[in-house]
Formats: C-alpha cells, structure tokens, sequence
C-alpha cells in the first residue's frame, strides 16, 4: 500500500490550501492523482492503520441493496452515514442556521439525533432519509417516461452477454437528483473492462477525503470487483483508482489559522520534504502540534494532519486475503457482510487512529 502513503505526503508536499463552504472547514489538496492495486497482490485494505474490513463492506452492501436511509447502516452498527443525515435533517427542517456546524449546540443535538434513530422507527424512516444517494441511483435511475433502471442487474447481464463492451458503467451523478441528496456522490463511476477471462474496475472519485474516505474506498470497490468477477465467472485483476479533488482536512479555526499564515505552510513543506526517513514523520507531527493552535472543545480530530503524519511512519504489512461465499451477489448483499465475507491474514498498525469526518 506504498501508493497510498505516497499519495498523503504528496498531497502535504504540493497542496494547495482552501476553506470548503460545505464542511465548513479547511482543506489541503491536489486537483488529481491515480493509484493502481494488483488484487493478485492480495486484498488492498491499509495496514498503517486499522481499517476493520466489516466497516466498508456493509456500506458497500448498503448501497448495493439500493438504500437510501441511514437506518440499514446503524441497524448493523455502521455511523459513517449518520451526521450527513442529521445535517440533511437540520437543512430540511429548517434548523441548520440556528445550529451551526462545529458548535457545542450542534454536536448535542446529534447525539439526540443518533439515539432517536436507533430507538424509533418512526423517526428514522422520516428522518434518516439521505434522499436518492449513491446506491439509489445503481438500482433505481428514473428513467424517462416512467419507470426505472436497475443499472447494478443491467451491468452483470452485459459482463455475461457481452463481456468486450465498453458499457459497463455504474454511474451514480444524476444532475437532475442532486439536489435531493444529502450529499453529491463522491465515487460517481464504476467502469468495468474485460479482458479474457480477467475482470477490471476502474473507478473515478470526485471529492476525495484522503485520511478517512480513501481507504474506504480501495476496500469497497476492491470487494466490487470480486464480487462482480465471482458472480461473472472472471478473474478480479485490477483496481484502478483516479482522484479528482483529493484533499487532507485541517480542521475549524483555531487550529486551522496555522494553515492561513503563508510562512507556516512554507516551512511546513519544506520540513515534509526533506524528510529521508520514516521515524522523522513522528518529529515533524510533534513540531506541527506544538505550532499550531490547539483544536477547540467539541472539534478534536477534524484537523487529519497529526494523523496523516502518524501513519506515514508506519511500514506497511503484508496484504490480507478474502473469501466469498458461493452465493448470488443479489442474494449476498442482503445478508450480514459477516456471513458473506470473511478475510483472514489482516494485521494492522493498531493505535489512536480515531479521526473525525467532516459531514
């Protein structure tokens, strides 16, 4: 997973830094990056840090089963989801001016927000609606006139009838949908290529949260390309990823002015880029930390540099493998993805990795 670590330090070396109105928080990023991981090689989960396999598969089912509420993922103990929703909820209900992200008001109304999802069914399924995300549009793409398209069965009847077409396309940008989604999809397209009896999937991730989102990512479409492969008789080969604004989050001022004064960003990178060795990744966090304005009560982990800094200092591990049960994809995804997956051989760097997303 080299690819991954080289990604991170390039970013810190040759970004750029930006305030996101969305997030409300600032970034540093590059406009495009590409990554391509041999699944021969063994399964592509990061091991510089733990990423439990179970995580991104569910959600990875989740969207395959064509969901759109966060109530299928807290049901199986997965929040990754939940404070998109709960900002999708404010802006609905007309609340989220009068509670402002990053705010002490805010992180205790999502805790309210996040029991009442879990103990009622009432409220969740009128208020954990992320509207016609991801997942939502491979199975049910309005189609014109009436009706609509399940592009998931579309593609794996195309592998098998026509595996040399260049239409193997999950698409999930809808322009006319967005909307009504409580965020715009990051991976928007999953192309597959067939090759002999080998299967590719090559997919293109619009807005790319480096430190949290992408091994997220590597892992899901890593578990795609098998499943589709095992469901189509092929061979997984090939992962290819392209990035398009890959970003490493700063966090919410205070800590992010370290990153407005130009004369920090300069020594910052002229300190990541004469480092030769990985222990000194660990003096340069230590530096930056020092440096920087301490990250304020109720924001702690949003600022993903400590963190970043801490994995680059890590040797990556040898690569897990996986195993799929027999049964039909469209059967699998809707069981546990324990009872479908199982993996064996992942040995992960374990330590105080636990960062924020920003929602």
């Amino acid at each position: 997973m080299k690819a991954y670590l080289d990604l991170q330090k390039r970013i810190l070396v040759e970004g750029d830094v930006e305030f996101e109105p969305r997030t409300k928080t600032y970034t540093i990023g590059i406009s495009g990056h590409q990554c391509e991981y041999n699944l021969s090689d063994g399964f592509p989960m990061i091991t510089t840090k733990n990423v439990p396999p179970r995580l991104p598969f569910e959600e990875l089912f989740w969207k395959l089963r064509g969901e759109r509420n966060v109530k299928g993922l807290v049901d199986r103990n997965v929040h990754i989801w939940t404070a998109n929703a709960f900002d999708k909820y404010l802006t609905d209900t007309g609340q989220s001016e009068t509670i402002p992200k990053h705010t002490p008001e805010w992180n205790e109304q999502f805790k309210i927000y996040s029991k009442k999802l879990k103990e009622d069914p009432d409220f969740a399924k009128a208020s954990g609606d992320l509207g016609p995300v991801y997942g939502n549009q491979w199975r049910h793409w309005p189609r014109i006139g009436g009706g609509e398209v399940d592009q998931l069965e579309n593609l794996i009847k195309g592998i098998k009838k026509n595996p040399g077409s260049r239409y193997h396309v999950l698409s999930a940008w809808n322009v006319g949908d967005l909307k009504e989604m409580a965020l715009g999809p990051c991976p928007f397209w999953h192309q597959f290529t067939v090759y002999g009896d080998q299967l590719d999937l090559h997919m293109v991730l619009r807005s790319c949260d480096t430190y949290l989102g992408i091994p997220f990512n590597i892992a899901q479409d890593s578990l795609l390309a098998h499943m589709v492969a095992k469901e189509t008789d092929l061979i997984p080969r090939k992962f290819i990823h392209t990035t398009i604004n890959t970003h490493i989050y700063l966090g919410v001022e205070p800590r992010a002015i370290f990153w407005s004064d130009e004369d920090n960003v300069i020594e910052f990178k002229r300190r990541i880029g004469a480092i030769k060795g990985k222990e000194e990744y660990l003096g340069l966090k230590e530096w930056y930390i020092n440096n920087a304005p301490e990250e304020s009560e109720g924001n702690e982990g949003k600022d993903h540099v400590p963190f970043v800094l801490e994995q680059l200092s890590k040797e990556p591990r040898c690569l897990p493998d996986i195993t799929i049960r027999d049964i039909p994809l469209l059967e699998a995804i809707k069981l546990p993805v324990k009872e479908v997956v199982s993996w064996e051989g992942y040995d992960p760097h374990k330590w105080d990795s636990k960062a924020e997303m920003a929602a």
